[in-house]
């Protein structure tokens, strides 16, 4: 009998805790758009990638969240959330529309490998604890910098052809720091507009003899007052970036300012500079090479009643340092998209992007890029993606 009364203290204690739940709420966004892509003006002869029609899911999604509010103030608060292939025409995990090597296909060769299952991509899940003292979170998540970048895009949802990170925000035009890694993550409350973010990526990967560490940590600072936005953040990494090295150290440092007027005009800049050590050689004889890269995002958004368009303009300058060729290596973006609110969240659009590629490099669509390097079929040197398109989004 005394055993069943103490038996019972557990889960009366664990009851008495808990003050509300709410959730699990499940959330989605389901956006597909129809368009005419391209790749022209190869710097080598046979290299273009000709115009052809795909179907583009722009990090559809599908998310369960929730929330339980226990009795001494603090919240437990989760998220699971996995990208939503629409099309069915795309490599699952990397939303990039596969592109035939030269010979006919087969009814099924029309979907993208990988593309059995629905689900692809895992986007930000985490657990975590939130009070009056901020939130702490651990899990799958989106570093800093790609969370600050994403919420001044000016593309609902950081997402397809019109997107920042096409350009802004890359190290070069194959490695970006809009990323999401594993890693703890505290936020401070807010004060008066003011609240900051600090996380730690862990180094899980670290090599058996501990000469490879990969990690690193981000700070971000945020401001916030009416119509009024700014923010820095700070990027460390370590032996994570390019890959095949015997030690990196990439750091990036990156500013952004948004500002919407009474007529509803929003202007959104953002600056980021990037500088690296990558470590060649062998560990007995490493050869150090530096490289830095600057990159620029402005764009302009109009809203009036149901309707809204922006335009936007991105540059990444030729890079420099050691590591990699500086000449001819920049790249400019050049994007409009128009919208009609049909309701509160459903929204057809019409899209047109454009990147600009200099002789020696070959930035792509982050969100939807042509082509796919395991078919052999991808975006060369010096040829400039360009895509334009109609689509519907709807958010739940």
């Amino acid at each position: 009998m005394k055993s069943k009364y103490l038996s019972v203290v557990p889960a009366a204690l664990a009851c008495s805790m808990l003050a509300a739940q709410s959730g699990p709420t499940l959330y989605g966004v389901a956006d597909l758009s129809v368009e005419s892509v391209k790749a022209e003006g190869a710097t080598a002869p046979g290299s273009d990638i000709s115009s052809r029609t795909r179907l583009n899911a722009n990090s559809s999604l599908l998310g369960i969240k929730g929330k339980v509010a226990m009795d001494n103030g603090a919240t437990v608060i989760y998220q699971f959330e996995t990208y939503i292939d629409l099309g069915n025409n795309e490599v699952g995990s990397a939303n990039t529309p596969i592109i035939n090597n030269g010979q006919t296909t087969k009814v099924g060769g029309l979907n993208g490998p990988g593309t059995g299952t629905v689900f692809g991509a895992r986007r930000d899940t985490f657990l975590g604890l939130m009070g009056s003292w901020g939130t702490l979170k651990a899990g799958y998540l989106s570093t800093p910098f790609r969370a600050t970048t994403a919420s001044f895009d000016l593309a609902p949802g950081a997402t397809g052809v019109a997107t920042s990170y096409n350009i802004f925000g890359k190290a070069t035009d194959s490695n970006t720091f809009f990323f999401r890694a594993p890693e703890v993550e505290y936020t401070t409350p807010i004060w008066e507009g003011l609240y900051g973010t600090v996380a730690y990526l862990v180094n899980s990967a670290k090599s058996a003899d501990g000469n490879v560490d990969p990690y690193g940590w981000a700070a971000s600072v945020n401001y916030k007052i009416q119509a009024f936005r700014i923010a820095l953040v700070h990027t460390n990494l370590k032996d994570v970036g390019f890959g095949g090295a015997v030690s990196e150290s990439n750091k990036s440092d990156a500013g952004f300012v948004s500002y919407t007027f009474p007529t509803d005009t929003t202007l959104t800049g953002m600056f980021q500079q990037y500088r690296g050590t990558i470590t060649t050689g062998t560990p007995t004889a490493p050869v150090d090479r530096d490289i830095k890269q600057k990159s620029f995002y402005f764009g302009i958004k109009q809203v009036w009643g149901r309707h809204e368009i922006f335009g936007v303009y991105a540059s990444a300058p030729d890079r420099e340092g050691s590591y990699l060729s500086t000449q001819d290596s920049g790249a400019t973006q050049v994007s409009l998209r128009y919208a009609y609110n049909m309701f509160k969240n459903t929204q057809a659009y019409a899209v047109y992007s454009r990147i600009s590629n200099d002789a020696n490099v070959a930035y792509n669509f982050d969100v939807g890029g042509i082509g796919n390097a395991s078919s052999g079929a991808k975006v060369a040197l010096g040829s400039d993606p360009t895509s334009i398109g109609i689509g519907l989004r709807h958010t739940f």
